[in-house]
């Protein structure tokens, strides 16, 4: 068949001629939109980032979100990078939730999506009442939501949660280091089993990505056996004990009573030691702010802001010299203002996040607030991803 383009008073149109007849058998007007193929070509992949290398663009990740989810669908991304997914999630209307364990991805992630939502706040300011969670905007029959039409957000807030002490297992030999310091071992390097000694014990630290079961012991009395001279006691860090590892070691030890017995266990688990459970004891986070106001407008100062974690953490770093920090604001990441809180869900009326490294929050902001009585919200989130919220009626 002889196919050809024919320019007509509207648009090119697709012609195709009937070769025996030469009459034109059908015609097809150009459209806008075409069935697309399983390799895609007119989308880039990446974005070519210097720090996430893999990032995905975020024209991609709408493609998929686009046909394989409706506004007020959930989206789970355990590997959240630099928050492209849940960013894509948010501008198009769904529910996220994004893991990592780098805390450095959570804080990019966290500043990305708060810059989302600031522009859709502002966006969506002229709406009579703000978007809560427990009216998502799905249509109740599943159909798709109207061509060219933004959807309205799911939600304009999240949270951070920090769960099982992952910070612990991102590197064993990090964790390791912390853990010899804390407790007093004593490193040697030239044993491949043992981590070093404490007093005239041998040490052995078990990853911190599990705890303490009859396998780890299993493996103990296996290097044991292959010592025979070996008759020093020896001490277990761990954070976390099995039971069946409980009544393992009270067994091992039963045997062993006498006083000059060789190779008596002893366990310091970090997260109920009398002496070394500080290792990962977390003490929250306070602020201390004035919330006042005048008519319509309500005034949010905030006056000082204290992070333990952090000071820890700095402290951890500077060894012998103490932690010297001028301005609270220096451990802030961003504040976030909600001039109606409801009790559950926080919706952003007013967000400070700073743009560069090198900039600090504000600290005093000032609201237009025209219903007579309301709650504000005043959420804090410091370097570390702790948040601290502090409410007060006026």
């Amino acid at each position: 068949l002889e196919e050809y383009w024919f320019e007509t008073s509207d648009e090119l149109e697709f012609v195709r001629k009937n070769p025996e007849t030469g009459k034109i058998e059908n015609w097809f007007p150009p459209r806008s939109t075409r069935i697309a193929s399983s390799l895609w070509l007119d989308v880039h992949a990446y974005e070519n980032q210097k720090l996430y290398p893999t990032a995905k663009h975020e024209d991609f990740i709408e493609r998929i979100l686009a046909f394989a989810s409706r506004p007020g669908s959930l989206v789970l991304d355990c590997f959240v990078g630099s928050g492209t997914t849940s960013a894509v999630a948010q501008r198009l209307g769904r529910r996220w939730i994004g893991c990592d364990i780098n805390r450095g991805s959570i804080q990019t992630t966290a500043k990305r999506l708060q810059s989302v939502m600031r522009e859709q706040v502002e966006k969506f300011a002229k709406r009579p009442a703000p978007v809560a969670q427990a009216a998502l905007p799905m249509d109740p029959e599943g159909s798709d939501p109207e061509p060219n039409v933004a959807p309205e957000p799911a939600q304009l807030s999240f949270s951070v949660w920090r769960v099982n002490d992952y910070d612990l297992q991102i590197q064993h030999n990090e964790a390791v280091n912390l853990a010899c310091e804390h407790i007093g071992i004593e490193r040697t390097r030239a044993d491949g089993f043992f981590d070093g000694t404490l007093s005239k014990h041998l040490a052995k630290i078990i990853p911190f990505d599990h705890a303490l079961s009859p396998v780890d012991l299993e493996e103990l009395r296996r290097e044991l056996d292959s010592r025979p001279d070996e008759d020093r006691e020896i001490t277990l860090v761990c954070l976390g004990i099995e039971i069946a590892a409980r009544g393992w070691v009270d067994d091992w030890n039963r045997l062993r009573k006498g006083k000059n017995a060789a190779n008596r266990l002893h366990v310091i688990e970090l997260r109920s030691d009398e002496t070394y459970g500080a290792f990962i004891r977390h003490e929250p986070a306070s602020a201390r702010m004035r919330i006042a106001r005048k008519g319509p407008r309500v005034t949010v100062v905030i006056e000082d802001f204290v992070s333990p974690s952090i000071i820890e953490r700095l402290r951890q770093q500077a060894g012998v010299l103490q932690p010297k920090i001028d301005d609270w604001r220096a451990m802030v990441d961003s504040v976030a203002i909600d001039s109606n809180w409801n009790g559950s869900v926080f919706n952003v009326a007013l967000s400070d996040t700073p743009e560069k490294k090198t900039d600090l929050v504000k600290g005093s902001y000032e609201i237009d607030i025209q219903s007579k009585q309301t709650t504000v919200a005043v959420r804090i989130t410091d370097m570390l991803g702790e948040e601290v919220l502090v409410t007060t009626s006026v």
